[in-house]
C-alpha cells in the first residue's frame, strides 16, 4: 500500500482526529485494566496496590507528552536521521546481551537494561521496531527500479533484517522476533518488492519454523504445551489454561468491572502478557469485540493514510507502524486464546509495559503528523500513475478494488437527488433529472422554476420594505 508520488507535499492540513480518539481511548481502557488486574499482586509482593498503576501511568504520561510534540514535527527529521536511529538499536541489542545478567534478565529472557533496582528500565527491542521502520523506509525509498533485482534489493535488506533478528533471538525473544519480520515484510511488499522473492522468502521462513518444530518440540515446553496445555498443566500449560478459563468465564457481558476471579493469583502476568483475558472476563464477549474492532479501525485508518501520502518514504512508514500495532495486537490475542505458543508478547496500549506503552504512543505521534499531509480523493485520482504506484504490486490491487467499489460510491453520494422536498413534489412522475454542473466551475446550475420563484420571492420582498425605507 504505497502512496502516491509526484514530487510535491502538500499542506499540512488537520491531522486524523478520529485515529487519536481512537488510540486514546485504548490508553485510557488500559490504565482501567492494568490496576483492575494488577492490584492483587501489587499488594502481595510491593504493599501497594497502586504499585503497577503509578508506573504505568508515569509512562502514559511520558508517551502522550512525546505523541503531542511529535505529531507537530517535521517528519522529514525522521528520514535525516534514519542510519543514527538504527546504529543506536544495534548498540543497545548488543548490551543487553553483554551486561550482566542482573541488568538484563527478566523471566528467563535477557530483554531488559534495568537501572536502580528495576526503578529506570528500558526494553531495547521495542526502540528495534520503530528503528527498523524508519531505516527500512529510507533505504527502500530510495531504491527506485533496482529494489527487483536480488543483488541491490533482497540480499541487502535479508542481511539486515537476519542480523537485526537474530541478536533478538539470542536474548531469546521469537514474538518480538515473529513481529520484526511481520513489520519489515509489510514494507518490503509496499515498497513494490517482486512478489517471486517475498515467495521464496515466505517458503524458507516456513522451512526454518516446521525445523524449529520438530527440532524443539521435547524441548521448548511452550510449544509442546501449545498442542496440549491440560497435559502440561503443572509446568508450561498452567498459563495458557488460566487464560482460556478467564475468557470462558466472562461470557457475553462480563463479571463486572474489576470483578475477575484469574487474577487473584490464578493467571501468572495477568496485566502484562494476558491482560486480553481479563478484559473478556470482566467485560465479556462485547469488550473483546470492542478491543477487536478498534484495532481493526487502527488498521483501516493506518493504510488508508498510507495510500493518500505522495511521498513513499512517509508511506512506507504508514504501512510498517499499522502493521506494528494491529499484528502484534492481533498476535498478543491469538496467543491469549491459545491459538499459537504462548510467547511474552504485550497488547499495545493496554498491556502493563512503559517501554512497550512508549514507544506505541510516539508511533502513534509520527502517524497522527502524517495524516496531515495525505492527499484528498480528487488529487489521488490525478497523481494514480507515478512511477512508484505503477510499481507497487499493493498499490496495483487498490487501484483494482476502488474501480470496482466505485459505482458504489457513486450511488451513496451522488446517485440521489439534489432537488428540495417542494421541487420533488412538482417534478413530473419518475423524472430523474438533476441540476446541470456548469464546465468551468463544477457549481451546479438552478432549474428554471427554482429560479424564477427565487426572483419572485426577491421582487415581493424589496415591494414590502420600500414604503418602510420611506418613513
Amino acid at each position: 500500500m504505497l502512496g502516491l508520488t509526484n514530487g510535491k507535499t502538500p499542506a499540512p492540513h488537520a491531522p486524523d482526529y478520529v485515529l487519536l480518539a481512537t488510540v486514546g481511548t485504548l490508553v485510557a481502557l488500559g490504565l482501567v485494566m492494568v490496576y483492575s488486574a494488577s492490584f492483587v499482586e501489587g499488594l502481595m509482593l510491593h504493599d501497594s496496590q497502586f504499585y503497577y498503576l503509578l508506573r504505568q501511568l508515569t509512562g502514559a504520561t511520558i508517551g502522550v507528552v512525546c505523541l503531542l510534540v511529535i505529531q507537530r514535527l517535521d517528519y522529514h527529521i525522521w528520514r535525516r536521521f534514519s542510519v543514527h536511529l538504527m546504529a543506536v538499536a544495534l548498540v543497545l541489542l548488543v548490551l543487553v546481551l553483554v551486561l550482566p545478567e542482573t541488568m538484563t534478565m527478566v523471566n528467563g529472557s535477557r530483554s531488559w537494561i534495568r537501572f536502580g533496582g528495576g526503578l529506570f528500565s528500558v526494553q531495547p527491542s521495542e526502540i528495534v521496531k520503530l528503528a527498523i521502520i524508519i531505516y527500512f523506509a529510507d533505504w527502500l525509498s530510495r531504491r527506485g527500479s533496482k529494489l527487483s533485482n536480488v543483488t541491490y534489493g533482497l540480499i541487502p535488506f535479508a542481511v539486515m533484517l537476519g542480523l537485526v533478528c537474530g541478536l533478538i533471538m539470542l536474548e531469546p525473544d521469537l514474538g518480538t522476533t515473529f513481529i520484526v519480520l511481520v513489520i519489515a515484510s509489510a514494507i518490503y511488499f509496499a515498497a513494490g518488492a517482486n512478489l517471486l522473492h517475498l515467495l521464496g522468502a515466505g517458503a524458507l521462513g516456513v522451512g526454518a519454523c516446521w525445523a524449529l518444530l520438530n527440532v524443539f518440540q521435547y524441548q521448548n515446553g511452550r510449544i509442546a504445551a501449545f498442542v496440549d496445555p491440560w497435559k502440561y498443566y503443572n509446568s508450561y500449560g498452567y498459563q495458557p489454561v488460566h487464560a482460556l478459563y478467564a475468557l470462558g468465564s466472562g461470557g457475553p457481558l462480563g463479571e463486572g468491572l474489576g470483578q475477575a476471579r484469574q487474577k487473584f493469583q490464578w493467571l501468572p502476568q495477568a496485566h502484562t502478557d494476558t491482560i486480553f483475558a481479563i478484559v473478556g472476563e470482566e467485560l465479556g464477549l462485547i469488550g473483546t469485540i470492542l478491543v477487536l474492532a478498534a484495532f481493526g479501525f487502527i488498521a483501516y485508518r493506518g493504510y488508508r493514510i498510507a495510500c493518500r501520502l505522495n511521498d513513499p518514504f512517509a508511506s512506507l512508514v504508514a504501512v510498517g507502524i499499522t502493521s506494528w500495532l494491529v499484528w502484534q495486537a492481533f498476535t498478543n490475542i491469538a496467543v491469549t486464546t491459545s491459538m499459537v505458543p504462548f510467547t511474552g508478547i504485550t497488547l499495545p496500549f493496554l498491556s502493563y509495559g512503559s517501554s512497550s506503552l512508549i514507544m506505541c504512543l510516539v508511533a502513534t505521534g509520527i502517524l497522527i503528523n502524517l495524516s496531515r499531509y495525505t492527499v484528498t480523493q480528487q488529487q489521488e485520482e490525478v497523481t494514480h500513475h507515478g512511477f512508484w504506484f505503477q510499481r507497487s504490486p499493493a498499490l496495483a490491487f487498490v487501484q483494482r478494488t476502488r474501480k470496482a467499489v466505485a459505482p458504489l460510491s457513486l450511488w451513496w453520494r451522488h446517485g440521489r437527488s439534489r432537488l428540495s422536498g417542494i421541487d420533488r413534489r412538482r417534478s413530473p412522475a419518475g423524472s430523474r433529472h438533476r441540476p446541470a454542473v456548469t464546465a468551468r466551475s463544477g457549481a451546479r446550475q438552478r432549474p428554471v422554476a427554482t429560479a424564477q420563484r427565487a426572483e419572485l420571492c426577491r421582487s415581493r420582498t424589496n415591494r414590502r420594505q420600500r414604503p418602510a425605507a420611506r418613513s
